[in-house]
C-alpha cells in the first residue's frame, strides 16, 4: 500500500491545484527503495488578509456560519480578483452568443454606517438578471445560466467588510464556466449589463488613468519615495542627510563659507534622493513622477534631476515633510494626477479636431469612428465618458454600426447592443489601439467620439459628425 505525505507550499494561483507525484518516500533524509510512495503536493492559495488594493491581483475569502448549526462548517465565500491589465486582456476576447454575460459594477460604501445600503444596492442590481432569466426568447440553458449567475452575485454580499470603499467589477457566465473579478477604486457608478460580450467601458476608463506614479517628498535633509497607484500610497524608501540648520549664524567673511557649505550639503542630499528615484523607476516600472516639499526645496531638487527623469515629472505640490501624513500626501498627489489627466484629455481632443480640420489622420463623430474602427484604423479612440449609444454588432465578421438587421459586409444577421461605443472600445483594444475617456467639457461633447488614425479613412457621404 503506498504511503502518502502532504506538503504545503505557499503560492498564489487563482484556484487550488492538486499535483500527484509518484516516487519514493523519504524519512529523515533516508530513502526506502522498497517502498513505493505517492507524494501529494498541496499548493495552497494565498488569501489576502488585508483589504485588497485596487487594480491588483488578490484572493478574498470570508468564512460562513450556519445559523441553525453553528458548529457545522460551511465552505467559505471566495473571490479571486485579477489585476486590472490582466482582466482587460482576458475580457476583450471573450464572447458568449448562447447565454448572456453578466457585467456588474458594484460600489461598496466607505462609510461603515452605509454598508447595509451597499448590500441593498447589490440586491437591486441582480433584479434585471432574474427578470431577463424569466423573459421570453432565451433557451433553457441561458435561463439557468442567468439564475446561477444571480445566485453567485448574491453571495458577494458576504464580502462587504473586505470591499469597503472599493468598487467591484464582476463578470460571469455560468453556461461558459466564466468568472472574472477586478477590485477598482470606490465611487464608480453602480451598473449591470447583460450582453454577448463583457461591458468593459468603466474598467477601461479606470485603466486610462492607472499609471504608476512615484511621489517624492523632499527637503534639505530628508527625502521620501512613495508608490502611488489608483489612489493608494505606499511608502518605499527614505533618505536622511545632515544639513546646517542655521547657515546665518556666522558673521563677516565666514558667512559666505557657511552658506556655501549648506548649499553643497543640500545639493549632495538632493542628488542622493534623485539617484534613489532613478533606481526606483528602473526597478519598479514607474511611469510618471510627482514632486512635493517646501516651496524652496522643490525647484532645488528639480535642478539636480537628470533630464530624462525631469521629463517624467507631471506636477509638483507644496507640503511640509515634517508634518505631512500619508493621507494628506495621497490627497494632494491625487489632485496633481487628476490635473495631469485632464490636460492630457484636452490635448488629445484638440489634436483630433485639428487633424480633421486639416484633412489629416483624424475622425470625428460616431458614424465616422465606427467606420474607422471596422477598418482597424484607430490608433487612439477618444470617448466622452458620460454617454452611451445603442447599436448593432455582427458576430460573424465583427462589423459595428448604428442600425441594420443584416450585416452590410457578409449578410449575416446582427444583434443589438446597449452601447456600441463599448464594442468600439473593445475592438480598438483588440487591434492594439488606445482608448481615452474624456471627463471634462470639450468640443467632443457634441460629437460623442473622435479618433486619431493610423491611416486615412474617408468619411461616408451623408454621415454626420
Amino acid at each position: 500500500m503506498p504511503l502518502i505525505t502532504r506538503l504545503d507550499a505557499r503560492d498564489a494561483p487563482r484556484r487550488l491545484r492538486l499535483i500527484a507525484i509518484a516516487g519514493y518516500y523519504a524519512v529523515g533524509g533516508r530513502a526506502d527503495p522498497g517502498q513505493r510512495a505517492t507524494v501529494v503536493l498541496m499548493v495552497a492559495k494565498k488569501v489576502d488578509r488585508d483589504q485588497p488594493a485596487p487594480g491588483r491581483a488578490a484572493v478574498v475569502e470570508v468564512d460562513r456560519v450556519d445559523a441553525e448549526h453553528p458548529k457545522r462548517p460551511l465552505p467559505p465565500i471566495e473571490l479571486s480578483a485579477t489585476s486590472l491589465g490582466d482582466a482587460i486582456r482576458e475580457l476583450k476576447g471573450f464572447e458568449s452568443p448562447d447565454a448572456p454575460v453578466v457585467s456588474l459594477y458594484w460600489s461598496v460604501p466607505a462609510d461603515l454606517g452605509q454598508l447595509k445600503g451597499g448590500v441593498s444596492k447589490l440586491k437591486d442590481l441582480i433584479k434585471p438578471v432574474r427578470e431577463r432569466a424569466a423573459s421570453e426568447g432565451l433557451s433553457h440553458e441561458a435561463r439557468e445560466s442567468l439564475l446561477a449567475d444571480a445566485d453567485r452575485i448574491l453571495e458577494l454580499d458576504q464580502l462587504v467588510p473586505k470591499l469597503q470603499g472599493r468598487t467591484l467589477a464582476f463578470f460571469c457566465c455560468n453556461e461558459r464556466g466564466f468568472e472574472e473579478a477586478v477590485v477598482l477604486p470606490g465611487g464608480l457608478p453602480d451598473r449591470v449589463e447583460l450582453d454577448a460580450t463583457p461591458f468593459m467601458r468603466p474598467l477601461v476608463m479606470v485603466h486610462d488613468e492607472a499609471h504608476r506614479y512615484a511621489v517624492v517628498v523632499v527637503d534639505r535633509e530628508q527625502g521620501e519615495l512613495f508608490d502611488f497607484y489608483l489612489g493608494v500610497l505606499e511608502a518605499k524608501e527614505r533618505e536622511h542627510d545632515k544639513a546646517l540648520r542655521n547657515p546665518n549664524f556666522a558673521a563677516g567673511d565666514r558667512e559666505y563659507g557657511v552658506h556655501h557649505k549648506a548649499q553643497e550639503l543640500a545639493k549632495h542630499h538632493y542628488r542622493k534622493v534623485a539617484d534613489a528615484l532613478v533606481q526606483f523607476l528602473q526597478e519598479d516600472g514607474i511611469e510618471l513622477v510627482v514632486v512635493g516639499g517646501h516651496e524652496e526645496s522643490v525647484p532645488a531638487f528639480l535642478d539636480v534631476v537628470p533630464h530624462d527623469l525631469h521629463q517624467k515629472v507631471i506636477g509638483t505640490f507644496i507640503v511640509d515633510p515634517h508634518t505631512m501624513t500619508p493621507a494628506s500626501v495621497s490627497d494632494v498627489a491625487q489632485r496633481v494626477v487628476d490635473d495631469y489627466e485632464r490636460r492630457e484629455e484636452e490635448k488629445f481632443v484638440s489634436e483630433a479636431i485639428e487633424r480633421v480640420a486639416a484633412g489629416g489622420l483624424g475622425a470625428l463623430g460616431i458614424e465616422w469612428c465606427l467606420l474607422a474602427t471596422d477598418e482597424l484604423a484607430v490608433d487612439r479612440l477618444l470617448v466622452d465618458a458620460y454617454v452611451t449609444e445603442p447599436g448593432r454588432v455582427c458576430d460573424s465578421c465583427g462589423w459595428l454600426g448604428l442600425t441594420g438587421d443584416e450585416c452590410p459586409v457578409d449578410g449575416s444577421p446582427t444583434r443589438t447592443t446597449p452601447d456600441v461605443i463599448d464594442e468600439m472600445v473593445t475592438r480598438v483594444l483588440e487591434s492594439s489601439g488606445h482608448v481615452e475617456h474624456v471627463h471634462i467639457e470639450t468640443p467632443l461633447r457634441d460629437h460623442l467620439v473622435a479618433a486619431l488614425l493610423r491611416f486615412p479613412v474617408p468619411q461616408q457621404e451623408g454621415a454626420t459628425s
